[in-house]
């Protein structure tokens, strides 16, 4: 399993977060279908565990 997919799953994170890797870059992408309180949350914990390595869209 992928650093990254044991990340989201370890902070469950995984229901509503995907992750790809594109040129070198972690792109994660937030469903829609998640409120502003989860896309904040989902947000800080990538910033925080992946640094500027990591591109967050919504979705």
């Amino acid at each position: 399993m992928k650093n990254a997919d044991t990340f989201l799953i370890t902070y469950g994170l995984h229901s509503y977060v995907t992750h790809a890797r594109v040129a070198g870059r972690n792109v994660f992408t937030i469903g829609a279908p998640a409120g502003q309180k989860m896309i904040r949350h989902a947000t800080t914990l990538i910033a925080d565990g992946f640094g500027k390595n990591a591109a967050i869209r919504v979705a």
